[in-house]
C-alpha cells in the first residue's frame, strides 16, 4: 500500500493501527436514501447481529407535529429495553436518539422496534444495497438484519448503530539504533483521536490533546518537535499511545459523534529522522515493522472519562497497515492545549471510603494524585462544577450514556501519580473514592488551555462590570479546546452562535488570530454541497438544518478578526464561503422572513425558547449576516455585489418592518406574546428600522426596561449582547450601567454575589452549566464605552477614547494590544475634570470624545491631559 505523506516529508510514513475484534467494533449503517414512515398504532423494525456485548442502540428518526411512541430492544426471550420517543427541548436531528442499557447486552440476535401512540415519526432508511466492503482492521462493521414494517420483513436497512463495548486504546513501539552521533533530530507525528508520543519513555512535547478536533475526512492536523535531546546513542524506543478523542469516539450521545463518518479505531501516523555527525539522514517511519498491543487505558469514553489499568500487560503484535484517515495532512497553526496551572484543593471534606476536593474555581482540565496500595484496588473521580442534589460530586449529563465526567484508575503492583491522558472536564469539585486497600495523596487539578496570548485587560470602579469582563475572559478561556467549545461538560460542542456572540469580547482580552483562522477552517471543511454551514462545527452530521442566528459565524467571524486584525487577506481568504453560505440563506428566506427554524433568541429568562418565536431573530440574524457579507464586498473591491447584499438587506428590513411593527405604539410586538425586548433591541443595533420610527422604537425599548422589566433584561443570548449599546446609542448609558450591574436576577450581578469566577448557561437559577461564555458578549461595550477604548476602523489604525458620564463610574482603565502597537486609556473623574493618561501606538491616531466638547485628536506616543466634565450621561 501507498503510504502518504506529511507535509514535505518523504512518502516512507505510513498509517498503522491495531487490528480489532469486530465484536468491540462500532455496529452501523449510517446512510439512507428514503424516509420510512409510521403513524398512530403502526411499527417500524430493524434486526441485527450483535458480536459482542453492547451498550446502547442509536436510531435516525425524523418526525411531525408532537409525536408520542416508544423504541423497544427485543431478544428472543422479550423486551431487553426501552424507552419513550417524545418532542422535548431540543431537536430531533441526525441520530438524536439512543436505548441505553443499565447493562450491557450480550452477543446474540436482536430487533428494534418503533411503535407510535400519536404524531408522525420517519426512520431514516437505506434502500439500495450497501457497498461491499473489505475489513480493514479498525473501521466500523456493517448492520446485518432485515427491516420490518409491523411486523413483516420489507427491504433496505434502517439507519442504526450499535454502540458495542469498546476495545482498550491501543499502543505502538518501534526499536531503533542510532550510530554515529545526534547532529539534529525531528518528529512529525499525528495519533488519531489523540497523540502522546515518547521517545526513550520522555514524552516528546508539552502539548496535550493532540491533534485538535477537525472534520477528519477533510482536514488532519500534525505538528513536528525537534527530539535531539532524546536520541541517545545505540538502542532507541519510540512509542505511540493513542486516545479516541472525536475521530474514535465512544459512548452513545445525543450529538452521534459516535457515529461520525470518519470514525474508526485510533490509527496513526510518524516519521523521525534525524542527522548523525556525519550528516547523513537516517528515517524510522510507522510501518508494518511496528508493533502493537492493548494499551493500559481499557476505556475511553467521550463524555464519561478514562479507565485505566496498571496491571495491563502488553502482548505485542504486528501492527497493521490501514487505509487513510481520508484527511489532507496539514501542519497546526493555531496554538496548542498545554498544561498551565496545578492547584491544591481550598477544602476537603472526607465522607466514608470518598473524599470530596473543592478547588475554589471552576475549570477545565483533570485531576493529577499519586496512588499507593495492593495491586486491583481502585480509584475513581468524579467531576462537577456543583454538587448534585443529594450533595455528592455527581454530574448528570442528559445528552450522553453512561456516567458523565468520571475517572477510573486500578492499581498495579507500583506507586504512581496518575493523571489521564485523552480527556478533560469541567469541575470545581472533585471526589476521590478508594475501592479496596490504597492511599491516594497529593490530589491536585490540573487546568488545561489553549496557550494564547493575553491581549488586554480592563478594569473599573464599579466591582460588577469589573467583574462581567473578567468572567467572560476566564469562561472563554475553559472552553477553547481546539475549537471554541459551548461547555467543557455536557457537550464539548464548537456551537456556531456562542462564538460569533462572544468574539469581539474576547479578541479584546486574548490574540486569537490563529486559533479563530483553524475553526474558520472547519466552518468550510463542513459546509454542505448548497454552501450551509451546520450549527456546530465540526460536525458529524448533527445540526444542519439552516440557521441564521447561529451558523452567522461564517459570515461575522470573518469580518471581527478583520476589523481586529486589519487584514484583508483574512476576507479574502473566506470571501468564497461567505457569498455561497448568504446566498443559500437568501434563497431559503420567504420575501425576506425567515420562517425555517432556528434557535432564536435562546434561553431568554423563564424559557428555553423564547415567547416570541425564532422569526423575529432568525430575520434579524438574516439581515445583519447580508449587510455584513455586503461590507465584506466593498472591502474586497466588488461594489456589483455589495449593492445586491444591500439590496437584500433592504428587503429584509421592509419584511420585517411590515409584519411586526405596531403603529399604535410604535414598537415591534409579536401576535402572541406582545412586546419583547430582543424584537426591538435587534433591528436597532443593526441599522433596520426606518429612520421616521426610530426615535418611538428606543423610547419603547426604554420604557419597557425600566417600567414592566424594573431595570432588568429580558431577553436571550442573542439580543443579550446588544441590549447594552442599544441603550447608550438611544441616549440612555446610565440605564445600560442599571441593567448592567443588577444585583438579581435575570443579570450577570447575581453571578458574582453568589462568589463565581465564570459565567452561567442561563439566567435562570437552574442553569446546568457554570461554564458558557455566551451571555458575556455584553463585554464588548464595558470594555468599548465604559473603558472607553473603541476601535473606530479596521486594524486599530484609529481609535475613540470615549467612556461613559455616570456617577457610579469614575474611574476605569482599559489596555489592548493592538497590531500597532500598545494602546490604553486610564482615565478618572473628578471635581468636575476628566484626567486621562492614553498611550497610542505609533501609525495609530486616537480621538478623545467627550459630551459637550470638540473631539481632540492625539498621534502616536503617550499623553496625558485633562478636560471639564460637563454633566449628564446621554452617550
Amino acid at each position: 500500500m501507498e503510504s502518504q505523506a506529511l507535509d514535505g516529508i518523504d512518502r516512507s510514513a505510513s498509517w498503522i493501527g491495531r487490528w480489532t475484534d469486530p465484536a468491540h467494533r462500532v455496529l452501523r449503517s449510517i446512510d439512507s436514501d428514503e424516509i420510512a414512515w409510521i403513524g398512530p398504532g403502526e411499527a417500524l423494525g430493524q434486526a441485527f447481529t450483535a458480536p459482542g456485548r453492547f451498550t446502547a442502540v442509536c436510531v435516525d428518526l425524523v418526525c411531525e407535529g408532537e409525536p408520542l411512541g416508544r423504541l423497544e430492544l427485543r431478544d428472543p426471550t422479550g423486551v431487553v429495553a426501552s424507552t419513550v420517543i417524545e418532542v422535548g427541548g431540543f431537536r430531533w436531528d441526525r441520530f438524536a436518539h439512543y436505548l441505553e442499557l443499565a447493562e450491557p447486552a450480550g452477543p446474540g440476535e436482536y430487533q428494534v422496534e418503533l411503535s407510535l401512540d400519536s404524531g408522525r415519526v420517519g426512520w431514516r432508511t437505506r434502500t439500495a444495497p450497501a457497498s461491499p466492503a473489505v475489513d480493514d482492521g479498525v473501521s466500523p462493521r456493517p448492520i446485518d438484519g432485515v427491516a420490518s414494517r409491523d411486523g413483516v420483513a420489507e427491504p433496505g436497512t434502517r439507519a442504526i448503530g450499535v454502540e458495542t463495548v469498546p476495545a482498550p486504546n491501543p499502543v505502538f513501539r518501534k526499536d531503533f539504533e542510532v550510530i554515529g552521533g545526534v547532529r539534529e533530530a525531528r518528529l512529525t507525528a499525528v495519533g488519531l483521536g489523540y497523540g502522546v508520543f515518547r521517545i526513550n519513555g520522555r514524552e516528546v512535547t508539552e502539548d496535550v490533546l493532540e491533534p485538535a478536533q477537525t472534520a477528519y475526512d477533510r482536514t488532519i492536523l500534525h505538528r513536528s518537535y525537534d527530539v535531539t535531546p532524546l536520541l541517545e546513542t545505540g538502542r532507541n524506543t519510540i512509542t505511540a499511545e493513542l486516545g479516541r478523542g472525536f475521530y474514535a469516539a465512544r459512548g452513545a450521545n445525543t450529538w452521534g459523534w459516535n457515529l461520525a463518518p470518519w470514525h474508526r479505531e485510533p490509527v496513526m501516523l510518524a516519521h523521525l529522522e534525524h542527522l548523525d555527525d556525519a550528516g547523513v539522514r537516517h528515517v524510522v517511519a510507522s510501518g508494518p515493522d511496528w508493533q502493537a498491543a492493548a494499551g493500559p487505558t481499557t476505556e475511553d469514553l467521550l463524555y464519561t472519562g478514562e479507565t485505566a489499568d496498571a496491571r495491563t500487560e502488553k502482548r505485542w503484535e504486528q501492527a497493521i497497515v490501514v487505509p487513510p484517515p481520508g484527511g489532507v495532512l496539514r501542519e497546526a497553526t493555531a496554538p496548542p492545549v498545554r498544561r498551565t496551572e496545578v492547584l491544591a484543593a481550598q477544602r476537603e471534606t472526607v465522607v466514608g471510603d470518598t473524599t470530596v476536593h473543592d478547588f475554589g474555581t471552576i475549570l477545565a482540565g483533570r485531576v493529577r494524585c499519586t496512588i499507593s496500595g495492593e495491586p486491583g484496588a481502585e480509584v475513581v473521580v468524579r467531576h462537577a462544577e456543583q454538587f448534585a442534589e443529594d450533595g455528592t460530586v455527581r454530574c448528570d449529563n442528559a445528552l450522553a450514556a453512561g456516567e458523565s465526567q468520571v475517572d477510573r484508575f486500578v492499581l498495579g503492583p507500583e506507586p504512581v501519580t496518575w493523571e489521564p491522558q485523552f480527556s478533560y472536564k469541567g469541575f470545581r469539585y472533585a471526589s476521590v473514592q478508594v475501592r479496596g486497600r490504597a492511599e491516594v495523596s497529593e490530589v491536585r487539578a490540573v487546568r488545561l488551555a489553549t496557550t494564547v496570548a493575553e491581549a488586554g485587560s480592563f478594569v473599573c470602579e464599579d466591582e460588577t462590570l469589573s467583574w462581567i469582563d473578567a468572567a467572560t475572559a476566564r469562561t472563554f478561556l475553559n472552553n477553547l479546546h481546539g475549537v471554541p467549545t459551548d461547555t467543557p461538560v455536557y457537550e464539548k460542542n464548537g456551537w456556531t452562535a456562542d462564538a460569533h456572540l462572544g468574539t469581539d469580547a474576547a479578541l479584546h482580552h486574548f490574540d486569537l488570530r490563529e486559533s479563530l483562522v483553524k475553526w474558520l477552517d472547519d466552518h468550510v471543511d463542513a459546509r454542505d454541497a448548497t454552501g450551509m454551514v451546520p450549527m456546530i462545527v465540526p460536525t458529524p452530521g448533527w445540526g444542519r438544518e439552516p440557521d441564521p442566528a447561529w451558523s452567522a459565524s461564517m459570515v461575522l467571524i470573518p469580518w471581527n478578526l478583520y476589523w481586529e486584525y486589519g487584514d484583508r487577506a483574512l476576507l479574502e481568504r473566506y470571501a468564497d464561503p461567505v457569498r455561497g453560505y448568504t446566498d443559500r440563506l437568501l434563497e431559503l428566506a420567504d420575501g425576506g422572513l425567515w420562517r425555517g427554524d432556528s434557535w432564536g433568541d435562546w434561553l431568554s429568562p423563564g424559557h428555553w425558547h423564547a415567547p416570541e418565536g425564532p422569526e423575529p431573530t432568525a430575520t434579524m440574524m438574516l439581515y445583519r449576516v447580508t449587510a455584513r457579507t455586503a461590507e465584506i464586498c466593498q472591502v474586497l473591491g466588488m461594489g456589483g455585489e455589495a449593492e445586491r447584499y444591500r439590496d437584500a438587506g433592504r428587503t429584509i428590513a421592509a419584511a420585517y418592518h411590515a409584519k411586526y411593527f405596531d403603529e399604535r405604539s410604535a414598537t415591534y410586538r409579536s401576535p402572541e406574546a406582545g412586546y419583547r425586548q430582543s424584537m426591538n433591541v435587534l433591528p436597532l443595533a443593526f441599522g433596520a428600522v426606518p429612520t421616521y420610527v426610530a426615535g418611538a422604537v428606543g423610547a419603547g425599548l426604554v420604557d419597557d426596561v425600566e417600567e414592566r422589566a424594573k431595570g432588568h433584561l429580558d431577553c436571550g443570548a442573542v439580543a443579550a449582547k446588544h441590549l447594552l449599546p442599544v441603550l447608550a446609542d438611544v441616549g440612555r448609558a446610565d440605564l445600560a450601567v442599571t441593567v448592567a450591574t443588577r444585583p438579581d436576577r435575570p443579570g450577570w450581578g447575581i453571578w458574582r454575589r453568589l462568589g463565581m469566577e465564570t459565567l452561567m448557561e442561563s439566567w435562570d437559577d437552574t442553569a446546568r452549566s457554570h461554564n458558557h461564555y455566551f451571555l458575556g458578549a455584553a463585554s464588548a461595550w464595558i470594555q468599548q464605552r465604559i473603558g472607553g477604548l473603541r476601535a473606530t476602523s479596521p486594524g486599530w489604525r484609529t481609535f475613540d477614547i470615549a467612556p461613559v458620564h455616570d456617577d457610579r463610574v469614575t474611574w476605569a482603565d482599559v489596555r489592548h494590544t493592538t497590531p500597532e502597537g500598545h494602546a490604553g486609556v486610564a482615565w478618572r473623574r473628578r471635581d468636575d475634570t476628566w484626567e486621562f493618561e492614553v498611550e497610542v501606538p505609533e501609525g495609530s491616531v486616537a480621538t478623545v470624545r467627550l459630551p459637550g466638547q470638540p473631539p481632540a485628536r492625539l498621534p502616536g506616543g503617550r499623553h496625558g491631559l485633562s478636560r471639564p466634565a460637563t454633566p449628564g450621561a446621554g452617550q
